[in-house]
């Protein structure tokens, strides 16, 4: 096997970066920008399709933080400023307004074609100093007490090897060291699929609405998603339960796609002079934590790690905030001397922790509680804004905002309690 990189010390290179989607560029980019010599290794060439359009307000700090927030906003998305929520008859509409968000430093974010978006930043990786080889796919990974021999195939079919300090797994659904340490453990709670595509000849709102993403619910707890792409191009999906799909699925994902559409009154309207400009797509096990996400020179970043059920659209920002924050826990770990997995502790679990932020407004989405309570007219405003915070990315809530919210799930329980006391009193004894 040929050699790649010049040797730098004991390594070829400081890090090497498995996976070039948007938590493995922005872990390259960080790592480059604090003066790290990294590799990235990305199985296919860019630009290539990916679900995940719809972006978070807290991205902008991250995309800051890189020096990449100038040229995503000139890149021409369309402009996302909030998220709608109708329910499943077109009557009940909750309107999330990012401005009105507490601790939201830039309300403003985008819809992105994420073919374009990943590239751009794969390729700021690149300005940044990150050395990018696609269509190179992974072989191996053998670990010793110096470093990480990393071999692999390159886009002619020839193989090759490297030498890593550290080795980072942003690899998404693969999970390729996550999977040979530990598992991906799928939420019980969050058993979803999502059929999805791209159609023209769908009414939009106009003004500073006409980019929201809208969302309907469905009285089987499934939902659907409207993301203006483009002044045009609108991605629609359909997420409904594991149980509901295995029920009522059809032949193909364009069959079955064209059936929950039809199923769910509220889109119709929206739906009248649609026309499908893209292949439908399916995807699957939604919800998922990592057993282990770090170990000895490695640690996991991005879908690799986690990936959470897309009704509040965290998964870029996830992968981006975990990315940025490897980087630095690597640079620090790498400076120290110190590359094992107790150098990580702290990162897996702020990235735990983070995900059962969120997990908790995705899995109160999909009870009935909840929802009534979204829907109604809010007590007290505070509260509704401080629930609108969390969903526009805020993981670090101010102790007030968090108050508030916990507040709000005090409400919800309550008529959880309520609703099983009626329900049991309705049940003939």
């Amino acid at each position: 096997m040929a050699s790649v990189g010049g040797a730098r010390g004991r390594w070829d290179y400081d890090v090497a970066v498995i996976g070039g989607g948007p938590g493995g560029s922005t872990t390259a980019t960080a790592l480059a920008r604090l003066g790290r010599s990294v590799v990235v290794l990305e199985r296919e060439r860019f630009p290539r399709f990916h679900i995940g359009e719809s972006q978070l307000p807290w991205t902008n700090e991250i995309l800051h933080a890189l020096g990449a927030r100038d040229t995503i906003a000139s890149s021409g998305f369309v402009e996302k400023w909030g998220a709608s929520f109708g329910g499943p008859d077109g009557e009940d509409e909750r309107y999330a307004d990012f401005r009105a968000a507490p601790e939201t430093p830039t309300p403003q974010t985008f819809q992105v074609l994420r073919e374009r978006f990943d590239e751009i930043l794969l390729r700021h990786s690149e300005k940044s100093g990150a050395l990018v080889l696609e269509e190179h796919r992974l072989l191996d990974a053998r670990f010793d007490p110096d470093g990480v021999t990393l071999s692999f195939t390159d886009r002619h079919g020839g193989e090759a090897t490297l030498r890593a300090g550290v080795v980072v797994d942003a690899s998404g659904r693969a999970g390729v060291l996550v999977k040979r340490f530990g598992r991906h453990e799928y939420d019980p709670l969050l058993r979803n699929i999502a059929v999805h595509a791209q159609y023209e000849g769908i009414p939009r709102a106009t003004g500073r609405r006409a980019g929201d993403i809208r969302m309907f619910t469905r009285p089987d707890m499934g939902w659907l998603w409207f993301i203006p792409l483009s002044e045009t191009v609108i991605s629609v999906g359909a997420v409904i339960p594991q149980v509901v799909h295995r029920r009522e699925s059809r032949a193909t994902p364009e069959e079955s796609l064209t059936h929950y559409l039809a199923a769910t009154p509220a889109a119709a309207p929206l739906l009248e002079r649609a026309r499908r400009v893209s292949p439908a797509r399916f995807d699957a096990d939604y919800s998922y934590l990592a057993t282990r996400m770090a170990g000895d020179r490695w640690l996991a970043v991005g879908d690799a790690a986690a990936f959470l059920d897309p009704i509040f659209s965290t998964g870029v920002m996830l992968a981006m905030q975990g990315g940025l924050e490897a980087a630095e826990v690597i640079d620090r770990a790498l400076r120290a001397g110190d590359v094992s997995a107790r150098a990580f502790t702290r990162y897996e679990r702020g990235v735990r922790k983070r995900y059962h932020h969120f997990r908790r407004f995705a899995v109160g989405f999909y009870d009935p509680s909840f929802r009534e309570l979204w829907y109604s007219r809010p007590p007290f405003i505070g509260i509704y804004y401080a629930v609108v915070s969390v969903l526009a990315g805020n993981w670090r809530p101010s102790l007030l905002t968090r108050a508030r919210v916990e507040a709000f799930f005090v409400v919800v329980t309550v008529k959880r309690i309520l609703r099983r006391f009626r329900s049991a009193q309705q049940t003939p004894s």
